[in-house]
C-alpha cells in the first residue's frame, strides 16, 4: 500500500491554459508517485479537449484533479464544469 495520500487540484481561467503545461503537471506527478504518463492512456488527449472545450466557450476554464489515495491515483479533467474524462490506477 502506498504512503503517498494527497489531493492536489487546479482550475485554469480567464486566458486558459495550454494543454502541454498541463500534460507536464500530470507527468510530474505521476513522476513523483513512480508511475509515467504512459501507465494512463487517454489522458494527454482529455487534457487537450478539456482546454479546446474551454477555449470554445470563450469560458476558457480547465480543472485537473488527483487524488491519490489506499493505493489509487484518481484523475479528473473537467471543462467549464463539465466532466471530459476521469480515471484511477494503481500507485505502484
Amino acid at each position: 500500500m502506498s504512503t503517498h495520500d494527497f489531493f492536489f487540484a487546479l482550475e485554469f481561467s480567464s486566458q486558459g491554459v495550454s494543454a502541454t503545461l498541463l500534460d507536464d503537471l500530470a507527468s510530474h506527478v505521476l513522476g513523483h508517485l513512480g508511475s509515467s504518463s504512459s501507465a494512463v492512456p487517454g489522458l494527454a488527449e482529455a487534457l487537450q479537449t478539456a482546454v479546446a472545450e474551454g477555449a470554445a466557450a470563450g469560458a476558457h476554464r480547465c480543472d485537473v484533479q488527483f487524488r491519490a489515495t489506499n493505493g489509487a491515483l484518481d484523475i479528473l479533467v473537467s471543462s467549464n464544469g463539465g466532466r471530459v474524462w476521469q480515471t484511477s490506477l494503481a500507485i505502484p
